[in-house]
């Protein structure tokens, strides 16, 4: 049986899960250590990541300096993919 691609939502999802967990593995941190600095519990944050589109702004933002997303990761974050190399460069060149 053929594999299904995955949906929508699901890929913005993987993208979201990619980049925190990049660099949550970088920087050596855990879930512990991250809901700590977002003021949560461990579960919840586990619970976010499991589902990012729960995360509100505020969290995103705590979230961005606690694991040091690059502005990429973060663009990446907001529009849910991955920027195409072209984008990549426009965003250099701004």
């Amino acid at each position: 049986m053929p594999k299904l691609k995955p949906s929508e939502k699901e890929a913005s999802r993987r993208v979201v899960r990619a980049c925190i967990s990049n660099n949550m593995s970088l920087y050596a941190t855990d879930d512990s250590f991250v809901a700590l600095k977002l003021g949560v519990t461990t579960q919840t944050v586990r619970n976010k990541r499991a589902k990012p589109e729960t995360l509100t702004l505020g969290e995103l933002w705590d979230m961005s300096k606690t694991l040091k997303l690059t502005p990429i990761q973060a663009a990446s974050i907001a529009l849910g993919r991955p920027l195409t190399s072209k984008e990549v460069k426009e965003f250099i060149m701004l």
